[in-house]
């Protein structure tokens, strides 16, 4: 595997950097223990890949679901080259699951809005 800072998107600034640096244990740590690994993996990848999930809910504050963000995080994915055992059909659960836990009380982005309690509907 290539060096991993050589693998980051081309939406990665120092900002996001800075957000993944004070949230990489936690996250690292939420996995072990929430996440639902369901095959061995490196640990760097997992760390790349749950690192790729928590810059991108600030790199793109529009897409609030994970359906209108998956496509183009996918194709981010890909555009970077992981293939093998960083390829994406393997990594998505570690993506998504950072992806959503950076929308927390502790993350940097909005969290993804929960149709039964849209509070900007009129009932």
């Amino acid at each position: 595997m290539r060096d991993l800072e050589m693998e980051r998107p081309q939406w990665w600034t120092d900002r996001i950097q800075a957000a993944w640096d004070r949230s990489r244990e936690a996250a690292e740590a939420d996995w072990r223990a929430r996440g639902h690994p369901t095959t061995p993996m490196d640990r760097s990848i997992v760390e790349l890949a749950l690192a790729f999930g928590h810059g991108a809910r600030s790199a793109y504050p529009h897409m609030t679901t994970w359906a209108a963000a998956r496509p183009q995080l996918r194709a981010d994915w890909v555009r970077l080259g992981h293939v093998g055992s960083a390829a994406w059909d393997r990594v998505v659960a570690i993506i998504r699951h950072e992806w959503a836990r950076a929308a927390g009380p502790s993350g940097d982005a909005v969290p993804e809005p929960d149709p039964d309690h849209d509070l900007t509907r009129v009932r």
